[in-house]
């Protein structure tokens, strides 16, 4: 067992989720169903992975986080397969679904590249972390330009992000303090046949 089985269950689970969706077997108007239903496929794929009758698999909703400090958040849907020595392969997976009747600009915007460190900060209860965005506003996937205030917050189609880099969000307000990540990221949103297109992006969580 390896974190690759890991990657192996979320690569064919995320597009099945959204081949569903695409067919009408689904219907997701909320992040909440897409979690309901990603951890649903899961499951599945998660047979598929078991090779031993004695090694198990479970998953979590909303997985609550904790530190030395208290509360840490939630991770939208979490993971997990133990082998027949006991070891574990965890894996974490923040979710974000923009409806473009629910437009909240350039906050969504920033709520990705804050749930991205998230995740890089929880390697203390995941081996391999996952962001998946879903949207049927083309604003996130290919919109020409963003104001200069906001522009640093950025996963459209082909861009890049270089580790260390400070994300600033300035517009005055009081919305978010910067942000930096620790590794470097290219975003690729997957070619859908519907109005609904996702990015889903690896994230390795800091040990």
């Amino acid at each position: 067992m390896s974190v690759q089985r890991l990657r192996t269950i979320v690569n064919l689970s995320v597009p099945t989720l959204f081949r569903q969706i695409a067919g009408g077997r689904v219907q997701c108007e909320s992040e909440a169903t897409l979690q309901l239903h990603l951890g649903r496929i899961i499951a599945t794929a998660a047979d598929l992975e078991i090779t031993s009758e004695r090694e198990t698999f479970s998953v979590e909703l909303e997985k609550p986080l904790r530190g030395a400090g208290g509360k840490r958040g939630h991770i939208d849907v979490w993971f997990r397969l133990t082998d027949d020595d006991g070891r574990q392969w965890r894996c974490a997976i923040e979710l974000k679904f923009f409806k473009r009747k629910n437009h909240r600009e350039p906050n969504n915007r920033y709520e990705v590249f804050k749930d991205i460190a998230r995740l890089e900060s929880c390697g203390d209860v995941a081996d391999v972390g996952f962001m998946i965005v879903a949207t049927d506003h083309l604003h996130y996937v290919s919109n020409e330009v963003y104001s200069l205030a906001t522009s640093d917050f950025d996963f459209r189609n082909g861009a890049t992000y270089q580790a260390g880099k400070t994300l600033t969000y300035n517009t005055g307000g009081d919305f978010g303090p910067p942000i930096t990540l620790a590794r470097d990221y290219q975003f690729q949103w997957a070619d859908g046949t519907t109005s609904l297109h996702y990015l889903l992006l690896e994230v390795t969580p800091t040990p």
